[in-house]
């Protein structure tokens, strides 16, 4: 039976700094502004949930010290599993902090996991800002220092652009240069609206789509209009890739999470 059936989403709520083009988190409906934390932990109904996602609108390591601070104070109040996604680059005094809680969680029969969010290399800045995202290869150092001190890691290779706008082989190079610091992938394609549409300076009517998604994050996104772009076949480059890694890949992260708690 897999340990993580349900997840609980949190975040502090604002409006996310990153400004990532494709990010349709901007598409959703604003909620009053907050960063505190005894607030938004009561928010919180974990009774029936397995794991929190420290993840959904906002970036939450902008500041790390408030990203911390947040899944401590997580822990502390639900002794849950702890899924971290982040776009920042953490500090050495971050991981360090991150490997405390995790010996904390793990000696309370508890996990944290860290990931880290990537959708190219050198071509980043098609979709994201490079004054103010740090570099992919920064993110994944997140990654090599964090599986170092004994921290479960997921590589988040979303979202996947056609291979026509950001080369397929951009990821595929990442994982064969970091594949030995990353316990297991989890790749989507991108999904767009007409304002990321709009961002990204792409034309509607030239790239293909598939017929629907299943993503429960756009489950808020009413009343817009929701293309899945058709990148089946870069996802697979992606898979083949990882195969040859040995390392676990998925389309959602549930399973992946399950696959390296194992």
């Amino acid at each position: 039976m897999s340990k993580y059936n349900k997840r609980a989403l949190i975040s502090f709520e604002d409006h996310c700094p990153m400004n990532c083009k494709h990010c349709y988190t901007y598409d959703l409906d604003s909620n009053p502004i907050c960063h505190d934390i005894p607030t938004i932990i009561s928010n919180l109904s974990p009774k029936d949930c397995d794991i929190i996602y420290v993840s959904q609108r906002y970036e939450n390591f902008y500041d790390e010290d408030c990203g911390y601070s947040l899944c401590n104070a997580l822990f502390s109040q639900y002794h849950k599993d702890i899924f971290i996604i982040t776009r920042s680059y953490l500090s050495d005094k971050m991981i360090g902090n991150l490997c405390g809680l995790n010996e904390k969680m793990q000696g309370a029969g508890n996990s944290l996991i860290l990931a880290t969010s990537v959708c190219a290399d050198t071509s980043y800045t098609r979709t994201e800002n490079a004054d103010i995202c740090p570099t992919p290869i920064q993110r994944i150092q997140n990654l090599q220092r964090a599986h170092a001190s004994g921290i479960k890691t997921i590589l988040m290779l979303r979202p996947i652009f056609p291979n026509a706008i950001i080369p397929v082989s951009e990821c595929t190079s990442l994982i064969s240069q970091f594949s030995e610091y990353i316990d297991a992938v989890v790749t989507s394609g991108l999904i767009v609206t007409d304002r990321i549409l709009e961002n990204l300076n792409l034309d509607k009517n030239s790239l293909a789509y598939m017929p629907r998604g299943d993503s429960s994050y756009l489950a808020d996104l009413k009343g817009k209009e929701i293309l899945y772009l058709d990148v089946e076949t870069e996802l697979t480059e992606i898979e083949h890739s990882c195969s040859i890694a040995g390392i676990p890949c998925f389309r959602h992260s549930m399973p992946a999470l399950n696959s390296i708690l194992e």
